[in-house]
């Protein structure tokens, strides 16, 4: 479960700031003047090591400016204001303090193909949609985001626009400028979730599925240039927020790729702070910008992928995360048995080198009482509307706190387990010590064949069997502990010795199961 922060990861205006969080410092509009542009101040910070950034003051709707920074290092930061004349009109400094915050994701220092936060823990994403999170319309966005943490999710896919078509609600009548009031609205939102839970990472789609803004900004259309540049200064600096470039790209469209190309350069190229850049890849097309500098992980949508074969058929391309942004929800495409579909997804892609995401209703609509919106996962569960297919994700966070576990530098290899995925997945640790299997012992399995929306996708029929089920490990090693994890109450039942590779198991009751074994 993600902690509520009794930390302050945003400092106002403070002497003293937390590495790991964002320090902030405000101008009234008579010490800002002349202002003439959303991004009037010119902002120039010295770091402890000497580096010196130079970011850009934004306007807000009362007409203050403001400036932040990500906090990245222990010490004394000093600042520069300037004026859009080249004034200097303001000088400071704060004391950046060591803290325990988790601060912003990034490449594993252990292994490319995972994420970390900054203070070094493991990124275990446990990811949900939350597409209209930000719009002033969705009223129950605050339940959400509580009901998301107690639920365990770490990752939030957010847009900007308040509609996926649109983004027209982002600039004035005109279209010559910011609509300050939208966005702060946006700032709000943002601003909570780091305070309360700075665990969770939003990841950020500015323009939604507007293809007519895509295209403005892929003719240099400087108005959209704007909106860009104005959502970094606000946002790049908050340790929660990372980027998408676009949502649901096709990249069969050969100009909407190239366009995807620079919007990734320029939000890679024009990002003090070091925050990630993804683009999200329409369904069923896999995964084509491995290959972009700024590109850091694959964000792809499949359907069926209870045995992570998307995941396994990318992996081999490229030394980047690979996240599984959507696969079914709740209300759409919905599986038969949610609880168990998720659990099973999870764990599927997990040990297939992946990283998996839930979705309940359809958050990409405007709110609907049963159908659609942001609402809390607690209250549709209870209300009926969802079936509890977050319920035991919390139970994924759980087996790799107790176990110690990160899954860095671990290989999926279904081959340990008899090469049926479907049945019993499987991944070893790099040094060969230790093996993780998932026994999804689903009631049927036969002839699943997912291929786009026409496949035969046994996943959606399936629950887990009522009956006990036996399987063979060919292991690393022929002296070892294993012992069982209950994927659905997150507990440990009994353990076996180990005296050959090759070791049939029994689960301990019916339904599915997790295994750790371990070499003496």
């Amino acid at each position: 479960m993600n902690f509520t922060s009794k930390l302050e990861p945003l400092s106002l205006a403070t002497s003293t700031a937390l590495v790991g969080g964002c320090h902030e410092i405000s101008f009234n509009p008579e010490e800002a003047a002349p202002v003439s542009s959303p991004l009037p101040l010119i902002v120039s910070y010295t770091l402890p090591s000497g580096l010196v950034k130079t970011t850009r003051g934004f306007v807000t709707a009362t007409g203050d400016v403001k400036a932040r920074c990500y906090v990245s290092q222990e010490g004394t930061w000093q600042w520069e204001v300037k004026n859009q004349e080249g004034r200097c009109i303001r000088v400071g400094n704060f004391q950046a303090l060591g803290s325990p915050l988790p601060g912003k994701i990034k490449s594993s220092d252990r292994d490319p193909r995972h994420l970390q936060y900054a203070n070094g823990s493991w990124f275990l994403q446990i990811g949900d949609n939350a597409h209209r999170f930000p719009v002033r319309d969705e009223t129950k966005w605050e339940a959400y985001l509580v009901q998301a943490a107690q639920a365990g999710f770490n990752k939030l896919r957010v847009w900007l626009p308040n509609d996926r078509h649109s983004a027209a609600c982002l600039f004035d009548g005109q279209r010559k400028s910011i609509n300050f009031e939208y966005w702060d609205e946006i700032d709000r939102r943002f601003t909570q979730a780091l305070i309360r839970y700075p665990e969770i990472q939003l990841q950020v789609c500015p323009f939604a599925e507007d293809a007519d803004e895509f295209t403005r900004f892929g003719e240099g259309d400087p108005v959209s240039y704007l909106a860009l540049r104005y959502a970094q200064e606000r946002f790049s600096a908050f340790p929660n927020i990372h980027w998408c470039v676009a949502h649901n790209l096709d990249t069969s469209d050969e100009n909407a790729v190239k366009i995807a190309k620079e919007m990734g350069a320029y939000l890679a190229s024009n990002d003090l702070w070091d925050s990630l850049v993804t683009c999200h890849q329409k369904r069923f097309t896999g995964f084509d910008l491995f290959d972009e500098e700024w590109c850091a992980y694959a964000a792809i949508s499949d359907l069926g992928q209870a045995n992570g074969s998307a995941i396994h058929r990318l992996r081999p391309t490229a030394s980047k995360p690979i996240f599984l942004e959507e696969d079914r929800n709740e209300g759409d495409l919905k599986p038969n048995w949610p609880r168990y579909y998720f659990r099973r997804l999870f764990w599927g892609a997990l040990l297939s080198g992946g990283y998996p995401s839930y979705q309940g209703l359809d958050t990409s609509s405007p709110h609907k009482q049963h159908s659609a919106g942001i609402q809390g996962y607690y209250d549709l569960c209870h209300a009926g509307d969802l079936r509890q297919g977050a319920q035991d994700l919390h139970h994924v966070r759980k087996f790799f706190e107790d176990t110690g576990i990160t899954l860095e530098k671990w290989t999926p290899d279904d081959i340990l387990s008899g090469n049926d995925p479907l049945k019993v997945k499987s991944a070893k640790s790099q040094s060969g010590t230790e093996v993780i299997a998932y026994i999804a012992n689903p009631e049927v399995f036969g002839g699943h064949a997912p291929d786009g929306f026409d496949g035969v996708h046994t996943d959606k029929l399936s629950d887990a069997s009522e009956t006990f089920t036996t399987f063979t490990l060919e292991l690393p090693f022929s002296s070892g502990t294993a012992k069982w994890y209950n994927p659905t109450t997150g507990e440990w039942k009994g353990e076996a010795e180990i005296t050959k590779n090759s070791t049939t198991l029994l689960t301990p009751a019916p339904g599915d199961w997790i295994v750790h074994v371990t070499r003496k």
